[in-house]
């Protein structure tokens, strides 16, 4: 079924409120996993819902937050989330960092001791519709070959650009972990390449796969991009590391706590800027390439003039968590 944005808005705020959130605090929620779903980023959406409500439930994850912002540097911020989930201590940073970047030109905040953050673009993309450059490095429980000792570590980019900001957001797997965990909901087989099981053998079974490993992009310059993101998100800025991270499925009052860096830069101060990007995107689109994040904007309008389309499965695992979306009414 389709579901009216508007509604599903006041759904998923409700939910959260009802969780223990505050007003602020379950909107935020609401905007990250819905831009998200709107945006085709199923892995990262609404199918998040019952994770982040179990580990609230359980303690796992702190529905009243004390968000601690301390200024390390001129130009660095700390902030201490006290087991907030993710994207109300991510959104929380973007809104800090923003007047230090316009001050200082450039600037750096590290997110600790939040929740799993959801889809990075929802950061960067605030931070380029707001006139900067934004990029995003998280550590997450670990998932890629060999070992697996890293985790997917996604990284992002924003930029602003006409008439859409580019916004780059991707694991350095082949695929995110969120979209292996739908298919396993789904009951549907995953592609060769994604992902071998625990003997490193190629896996088609997403359970398989997640008991295994997921294969990094590019093979061995996939896995030093890993390590790039482990530093940046965990080692500097997270204090923890992948292999130290509780897995997805973990007991929910064991819920992961990664490392989220968030940098941004202001683009005015390099002069030409606007008509470089101008540049860019022309001679990107001349050659028939595709401009990350333009597609998103396209998925997005449509659903919000269309309604998000919300499968049976994901209707019925939404309502045993206690979000109900059946006929029509939140």
């Amino acid at each position: 079924m389709r579901v009216p944005y508007a509604l599903l808005e006041r759904a998923v705020t409700a939910h959260f409120q009802g969780l223990g959130l505050s007003a602020e605090h379950a909107r935020s929620m609401a905007a990250v996993l819905l831009e998200a779903e709107l945006e085709g980023n199923l892995g990262h959406g609404l199918t998040r819902i019952p994770q982040y409500t179990a580990q609230l439930r359980a303690g796992g994850l702190n529905p009243r937050p004390t968000l601690r912002l301390e200024q390390v540097r001129p130009a660095l911020q700390v902030l201490k989330a006290d087991g907030a989930p993710g994207p109300v201590a991510g959104l929380y940073a973007v809104e800090a960092l923003l007047p230090l970047v316009r001050h200082q030109g450039v600037a750096a905040l590290a997110v600790q001791g939040a929740g799993h953050a959801g889809a990075l673009s929802a950061y960067v993309g605030r931070l380029a519709g707001s006139g900067l450059v934004g990029l995003a490095f998280a550590n997450t429980p670990p998932a890629i070959a060999p070992g697996p000792v890293l985790g997917t570590n996604p990284i992002a980019l924003g930029a602003p650009a006409e008439p859409h900001p580019v916004v780059v957001d991707t694991s350095v797997s082949v695929v995110a972990r969120g979209k292996i965990i739908a298919a396993a909901k789904r009951g549907e087989a995953i592609p060769l390449g994604w992902a071998v099981d625990r003997e490193g053998q190629p896996a088609t079974d997403p359970q398989a796969a997640l008991e295994g490993s997921l294969v990094p992009i590019g093979e061995g310059k996939g896995y030093a991009l890993a390590v790039l993101v482990e530093v940046l998100a965990g080692v500097l800025a997270g204090a923890v590391l992948s292999p130290d991270l509780p897995l997805p499925w973990a007991s929910p009052e064991a819920a992961a706590k990664p490392g989220l860096l968030l940098v941004g830069l202001e683009p005015t101060a390099f002069p030409g800027y606007a008509e470089r990007m101008a540049r860019l995107l022309k001679a990107l689109q001349a050659a028939g390439g595709r401009i990350p994040g333009w597609r998103r904007v396209a998925s997005r309008e449509r659903a919000l003039q269309e309604g998000v389309p919300v499968g049976e499965a994901l209707l019925e695992e939404l309502a045993r968590s206690g979000l109900h979306l059946k006929g029509g009414k939140a």
